[in-house]
């Protein structure tokens, strides 16, 4: 046996107060009184022997050494061995990501039933255990580090709730490693819906909280813009995907709502663990509200049901369009977007460069610079030559026609409703795309069309002539190619930064009142959070707007939407003996705080009945 809370012991010194006082007490002094028959009537005590007195007083002051000393010890925590499977220390892992917020039939979300597993398993730890608790989403975080206190544990542990993040399950896995190392025989104890990777060096245990039948249908995707070639017309990218769990097709209704109105009711069929892709255009005024809600049946997760935001007030793109000879082509292109109000530009020449204005992206067409920029996105139209990331090998004018093109990549932003079904175009060149570079059209066998990144820059080349192209003035593929190519450019510009959906956990830069049209898990509700020292920390679905910006933070998770099954088969489940209590241990603190109280009740009894004092 030992203390957990040896420091408290010295409290016994308390029990010299009353020995001194029965050692030093004032005798008793014979005095002569004429009334000394009332006080043998009063007092039994000279109906006794001396002996019988004197046992009396023993007997006192035993009981009063008694309480002192035992109060002294259950404020020490004595504690003894424990069972033979308690571990040193135990590491408690919660899972709190928006998965766990799944239902099932009697309403208990997944964190409810983790919650219940791991209560019950702590109640059969020693009190001399160290306990850690962790809990984690898009980040851990350490609730509780290195204590030994139980209740604190169950406190904390009671109050977590689940967050509509998505879980990063490895940086909790270091963080869980780090805080068992700090103590030897240490176990591992995580609850959730899907068990840690790479465990096999640790004493772990899973408690598995998820459902045996999810069915859950959900937003994985959304990003928002302005149509390239038209004003006041906007154009929303949904992508809806199903759990592999659900046992059968699932039919869904997505419901688009502008303004307060009903514009767009969407049925959708979707096969366990396939995804579909919507593009839901629409007209509106630039700040109008957006919301989308996706309604399934049965669905048990209602997190990813959901999409507030507006239709953005961005800036437009500038554009530096240096060209030696410009196309009319590209020119008529770039006129239709200038007069759509989504784009700036700054025309010149090779002799105007370096340019001393900044754009937000470079188009150089038939012509590249001496030293290749790296400040900017670069779009490289029919380039002569080859220069830093842009390698080719030309071709002897006036080019090899081509009389249909291929699509490599046809889900890539920059081929977004480019249909190529009647294009054909005339090939200037061979490119050679190496590296992250990635090929979206082919001409027979060769790319004639490629983007990708490099260094950190977006790169987007193309290897043909619109002029001496047929049939491509006469559709509109050139266009919304050379639009998507500069909205995809300019992604990670400020021009662009209300189209870019951000999602909780992140981090934002505002100051002041935020407004936002949240998303409950039930309905949209209006709500308000102030943000402290320039920085906030998102932990809501929905649209926000400050004095300056606004912008939209959504789930869009495939992994919290795809919900894992039961597996009451697992291995892993069984990784670490069950723990079982030994009688008395953990209780000795409340059997001897109940030892006073009888002696408190023996000492009054005594005192009361038989005079001892």
């Amino acid at each position: 046996m030992h203390f957990l809370s040896p420091h408290l012991l010295h409290l016994a010194w308390l029990a010299l107060i009353p020995l001194a006082l029965y050692l030093f007490r004032k005798r008793a002094r014979r005095v002569p009184d004429s009334t000394l028959l009332y006080f043998r009537s009063l007092s039994r005590e000279h109906q006794e022997s001396a002996w019988l007195r004197k046992l009396k007083k023993w007997l006192s002051l035993l009981l009063t050494l008694l309480v002192i000393l035992l109060s002294a010890l259950a404020l020490g925590r004595p504690a003894g061995g424990g069972s033979k499977n308690a571990p040193g220390a135990v590491v408690i892992v919660v899972d709190r990501s928006a998965s766990m917020a799944a239902r099932d039939g009697d309403g208990k979300t997944r964190m409810d039933v983790a919650k219940t597993l791991l209560q019950k398993r702590l109640k059969t730890l020693p009190d001399q255990v160290i306990l850690s608790l962790v809990a984690f989403d898009s980040k851990p975080q350490v609730l509780l580090s290195r204590s030994r206190n139980r209740r604190e544990c169950l406190r904390l542990l009671t109050d977590l709730q689940p967050l509509p993040m998505e879980g990063r399950p490895d940086a909790a896995l270091t963080v869980t490693r780090r805080l068992a190392e700090l103590e030897s025989e240490s176990q591992i104890w995580h609850s959730g819906d899907s068990a840690f990777s790479d465990i096999s060096d640790l004493r772990y245990a899973f408690l598995d909280a998820a459902m045996e039948t999810p069915v859950n249908v959900g937003i994985t995707g959304f990003q928002i813009r302005q149509s390239p070639m038209a004003r006041d017309r906007y154009e929303a990218f949904v992508k809806v995907g199903a759990a592999k769990t659900n046992t059968t097709q699932i039919t869904s209704t997505l419901e688009l709502t502008l303004a307060g109105r009903l514009a767009q009711l969407r049925e959708l069929e979707i096969a366990p663990g396939e995804s579909t892709t919507l593009i839901l255009p629409m007209e509106g005024v630039r700040g109008q509200r957006l919301e989308l809600q996706l309604k399934t049946p049965g669905d048990v997760l209602s997190w990813d049901d959901a999409v507030a935001s507006q239709l953005p007030q961005t800036r437009p793109i500038i554009v530096a369009w240096v060209a030696e000879k410009a196309d009319p082509f590209t020119e008529l292109a770039m006129t239709s977007m200038i007069e759509a109000g989504r784009i700036e530009i700054l025309k010149g020449t090779p002799a105007a460069w370096p340019l001393k204005d900044k754009p937000d992206v470079y188009v150089f067409e038939g012509w590249l610079p001496d030293s290749w920029p790296t400040d900017r996105p670069v779009i490289a139209l029919n380039p002569p030559a080859s220069l830093g990331p842009v390698q080719l090998r030309r071709l002897q004018e006036p080019g090899l026609p081509h009389d249909s093109v291929r699509s490599v990549a046809p889900d890539h932003p920059l081929l977004f409703r480019v249909n190529t079904s009647r294009l054909a175009v005339t090939q200037t060149s061979v490119l050679q795309v190496e590296g992250s570079l990635e090929p979206l059209w082919m001409a027979g066998a060769e790319p004639i069309l490629a983007a990708g990144e490099t260094s950190g820059q977006r790169l987007v080349i193309s290897a043909f002539s619109p002029a001496r192209s047929e049939q491509l003035a006469l559709l509109p593929a050139f266009p919304l190619l050379l639009g998507n190519a500069l909205y995809w450019c300019a992604e990670n510009n400020d021009a662009m930064s209300e189209l870019r959906p951000q999602h909780p956990g992140d981090l934002l830069n505002e100051t002041g009142l935020i407004q936002w049209n949240e998303w409950d898990g039930e309905q949209f509700k209006e709500s308000t959070q102030e943000a402290t020292n320039g920085l906030l920390f998102i932990q809501h679905i929905g649209a926000w707007q400050s004095n300056e910006r606004r912008g939209t933070s959504i789930l869009a998770s495939a992994t919290e939407t795809d919900l894992p099954t039961l597996n009451r088969d697992a291995p892993i489940t069984s990784a670490l003996p069950a723990i079982k209590a030994t009688a008395g241990v953990g209780d000795w603190p409340v059997l001897l705080l109940w030892a006073v109280l009888a002696l408190l009740l023996l000492e009054s009894w005594l005192f009361h009945r038989k005079a001892v004092f």
